[in-house]
């Protein structure tokens, strides 16, 4: 008889888990300790300003996750402080912009170049009982220009991150945020490594006068 309960429950959680499929789970993607722990070996000695519009920062993407139920997150905003961070540990200062244009911000941060990210994601999972992705991939477009406008560097870095079913009894993001982590190391690496900014820099736009 209790071989018999065992199975029904057995069979009423895998009918839950098939009436929940569809769902879009939400997962944070990366988290304050997704920025790289080691600096880069010389920092650049110059600034960096850095621009998400608030638009994306409220952009959900939803992508795929096991058992036929999905994923959803905020990219933007789940990367803006590892991203900061990131930057921190390759550049003199790093600061977050309103735009690119935002004179007043360059001027008093003496910022020399200006980055703006693209994120795409993609997630996937083999699994038709649990809902956490298996596997997950973070990909950012790195556009650096000078304060003329003048793209500097332009690079893809990716990120890729795996996670087995045991592992998610204590994190059911942890796929996503190891692809963060991933994707981070490697765009500090590129940007530390990057001889584009050896490079002289322009001379700056002149100023616009204000009206007294």
């Amino acid at each position: 008889m209790r071989a018999w309960f065992t199975f029904a429950g057995r069979c009423a959680a895998a009918a839950a888990l098939v009436a929940l499929t569809g769902c879009a789970h939400p997962i944070l993607i990366a988290t304050e300790k997704s920025t790289p722990a080691a600096p880069a070996a010389k920092k650049l000695d110059r600034n960096i300003g850095f621009v998400i519009p608030d638009t994306l920062l409220t952009k959900e993407v939803i992508t795929p996750g096991g058992g036929g139920d999905k994923v959803s997150y905020l990219p933007y905003r789940d990367l803006e402080f590892p991203l900061y961070g990131t930057l921190s540990n390759v550049f003199a200062n790093a600061t977050k912009l309103k735009a690119a244009d935002d004179r007043a911000a360059i001027e008093k941060a003496q910022v020399s170049y200006i980055l703006t990210p693209e994120i795409t994601t993609d997630s996937s999972s083999d699994s038709a009982l649990t809902w956490p992705p298996t596997r997950f991939t973070v990909n950012l477009t790195c556009t650096v220009t000078d304060l003329n406008g003048k793209v500097v560097l332009k690079k893809v870095v990716t990120g890729q991150g795996n996670a087995e079913f045991s592992e998610f009894k204590s994190n059911f993001s942890l796929s996503a945020q190891r692809a963060s982590e991933d994707m981070l190391r490697n765009l500090q690496k590129t940007l530390s490594e990057a001889p584009e900014f050896g490079a002289a820099l322009p001379s700056q736009p002149p100023k616009v006068a204000t009206a007294r």
